[in-house]
């Protein structure tokens, strides 16, 4: 053999020997860019208000004490179990997780939608304690002395 030809042989065993790092480091910023792309955003109306289904056991409010149930929460797609609309405006609330729940969310806050029955409706705000459901929020009858959780409403979806 001819020292041209050893030396393209030489060569080339070089060059591709540095091919590998070099397609390694490929292969690593297409891995980065893919675990990027793949990140959930987390807005910050979510970090500031966390799903309740994710921070409480809410089948079984109970356990909690009033001293624990102050923080701030989104309650996503509750039921309107009842309302009533009072002469000010302001429109007390009866929330519920499920239609078939008994585990109770009440506020009271000024709408600017209508709501009925049934709907679904999400709430961003405040945890304010256990109350009980009196008969001044004018409520159903069936709702009645029912323990409640309190929310102090900053946003609703409907």
């Amino acid at each position: 053999m001819n020292r041209k030809k050893i030396a393209l042989l030489t060569s080339l065993t070089i060059f591709s020997g540095t091919n590998i790092p070099f397609n390694n480091l490929i292969n690593n910023h297409s891995n980065n860019v893919i675990k990027a792309a793949q990140r959930k955003k987390v807005s910050k109306t979510e970090s500031k208000y966390p799903d309740i289904m994710k921070k409480l056991d809410i089948t079984s409010m109970q356990q909690y004490d009033s001293n624990i149930l102050f923080m701030s929460i989104a309650l996503k797609n509750f039921y309107v179990k009842d309302f009533h609309t009072d002469d000010s405006g302001k429109t007390n609330i009866l929330l519920a997780p499920l239609i078939t729940s008994n585990q109770y969310f009440v506020t009271s806050v000024n709408l600017d939608h209508k709501i009925k029955k049934n709907q679904r409706i999400t709430i961003q705000g405040f945890l304010n304690g256990k109350t009980k459901i009196s008969k001044k929020q004018n409520f159903d009858d069936k709702y009645i002395n029912k323990s409640a959780v309190s929310v102090l409403v900053d946003h609703i979806s409907y």
